[in-house]
């Protein structure tokens, strides 16, 4: 069922009610000898999410047995053609009618830009994973990923001009042409440009690497662990495209800072291309399921984020061979809001 209803729709905050969450089992030629490793992972980050709330795996045809037979009874796995694991991104992102009902969003994913070149099987994902749910497709001809745009429920939008106004992904964007597509397709009235960070391993910065609202008018923004040099400057940049900003209902932003993991060494590749994110965690039911590094700044993070989220459990998964990909638990989970 595809719809192109112009009626207005609003994308719920991801702290409000769910009725599940939508992950991808990862495909054995991404990851050659770590496969074990990262299904390990994921099993790990399903099995935490489980906790709160119902988990639907999609699972290419060569892998689907293996995800079932290691995932249990608990997860319900789906057979779906794919060419990677990150749902969040090539996934659909869910939004509310005016009439309280459910539909979703099926953005052009193109591989990040063209980082992925096999992308085909994943572009076809958002509707897929829409028709299981029984919820209208509202197509956009926009190139962007899930992993790029966080929102306050409220009206208000936070992303990166790396991403939505890079050439890879949208030749000839602006910012009020993605304005209007966002108002149309998300129903905020009020976006909040950062740089973003181009030299991000694989998504040129994803905004749920960067910060995140934990409720209208205040955002939770991660710092570099270092104080000096590239990433900091990056960073640094970032968190002044948040200061003295102000949110749809004209509320001046809060912001709650905490810093990434040290740099990590996993699996004897460095630190290149491993994602050292604390704020790319998945909100659940009640709890919040965030990395863990086997750093002595897990604690700190979990403090800062329990802090944050009053009254939700939090559930710390380590995922040392998942943060080799360039990602962590957010990136890999969708939740599909409650009707």
């Amino acid at each position: 069922m595809t719809t192109s209803t112009m009626q207005k729709v609003r994308m719920p905050a991801e702290w409000e009610a769910h009725s599940g969450c939508w992950m991808g089992w990862p495909i054995h030629g991404m990851w050659g000898k770590d496969r074990d490793g990262v299904e390990a992972d994921y099993a790990a980050v399903a099995h935490a999410v489980r906790r709160f709330e119902p988990v639907s795996m999609l699972a290419d045809p060569s892998v689907v047995q293996r995800a079932r037979n290691l995932l249990g009874a608990d997860i319900d796995v789906i057979e779906a053609p794919m060419d990677d694991a990150w749902l969040r991104d090539s996934g659909p992102t869910f939004v509310r009618t005016a009439a309280g009902e459910l539909a979703g969003i099926s953005w052009r994913f193109n591989g990040w830009g063209g980082a992925n070149p096999s992308f085909d099987k994943d572009a076809a994902l958002a509707d897929i994973v829409l028709r299981q749910a029984r919820v209208p497709i509202i197509p956009s001809a926009m190139a962007i990923e899930g992993g790029a745009i966080a929102v306050d429920g409220a009206g208000t939008l936070l992303t990166t001009e790396t991403v939505v106004l890079n050439p890879n992904r949208n030749p000839g964007m602006t910012r009020a042409k993605a304005e209007a597509e966002f108002s149309r397709t998300l129903g905020v009235t009020k976006v909040i440009w950062l740089h973003g960070n181009k030299d991000e391993f694989g998504t040129d910065g994803h905004i749920d690497g960067i910060a995140c609202f934990t409720r209208p008018g205040v955002v939770l923004f991660e710092e570099s662990h270092e104080r000096a040099g590239r990433s900091y400057e990056t960073a640094m940049a970032n968190l002044r495209g948040i200061e003295g900003q102000t949110d749809a209902a004209g509320r001046k932003i809060e912001i709650l800072r905490m810093t990434d993991a040290p740099p990590l060494d996993r699996q004897g590749k460095g630190d290149w291309g491993t994602s050292r994110s604390y704020i790319n965690f998945y909100v659940a039911n009640d709890g919040i399921v965030m990395p863990s590094y086997g750093v002595p700044e897990d604690d700190a993070a979990r403090d800062i984020i329990a802090a944050a989220f009053p009254g939700r459990d939090i559930v710390q998964v380590p995922i040392p061979v998942l943060c080799t990909g360039g990602g962590g638990i957010h990136c890999i989970t969708q939740q599909q809001p409650q009707v």
